[in-house]
């Protein structure tokens, strides 16, 4: 069991690494900038510290905010994405980011397909996973609603045969 938060939900379906997990609504703070002008990496380590600085007090009320897990990226056409989710306890005053590239967002309830591995994460690795799960989506009878996200629960101190990652997609 982890020592950090992380959202709730409640599993519909288990098949192997695969689920479909119905989701409760909750908020994270979301970094968004364009990829453009940088690397991957790069991108991610700017997004990472960015977010970073915000839980440690770079933000509006000047608190320190609790860890949580996972770490939720997505990329949408040229707009690169990662958030951290927000500690229940801070739902009702969310403290406002000080980051123009920090917005307060909700991750909306439903269903969704998720497959977990173990190991360390590329974009092709993210891409090779996300095909995986349509494919079992597909012979499920699911559909795709969404962009596929991909959850990070470990930091990059954690050797790889330790990380658990997940991709999830919206699905109907």
């Amino acid at each position: 069991m982890s020592k950090y938060e992380s959202p709730d939900y409640q599993i519909i379906l288990t098949e192997g690494n695969f689920e479909i997990r119905n989701y409760e609504a909750f908020y994270m703070v979301t970094y968004e900038k364009s990829q453009k002008a940088q690397t991957n990496q790069s991108g991610r380590n700017s997004a990472f510290g960015t977010l970073f600085r915000y839980i440690s007090d770079e933000n509006e009320s000047r608190e320190k905010i609790s860890m949580t897990v996972p770490v939720i990226m997505e990329t949408e056409q040229d707009q690169m994405k990662m958030a951290f989710v927000v500690p229940k306890e801070k739902w009702d005053a969310i403290p406002k980011p000080l980051d123009p590239n920090l917005k307060i967002t909700q991750f909306d309830a439903g269903k969704y397909g998720v497959l977990s591995y173990r190991g360390s994460w590329s974009s092709g690795k993210e891409q090779q996973k996300a095909e995986e799960l349509r494919d079992w989506l597909e012979k499920k009878g699911y559909s795709v609603t969404s962009g596929y996200k991909m959850a990070v629960y470990n930091g990059p101190f954690v050797p790889a045969l330790f990380r658990h990652n997940e991709i999830l997609v919206r699905v109907a």
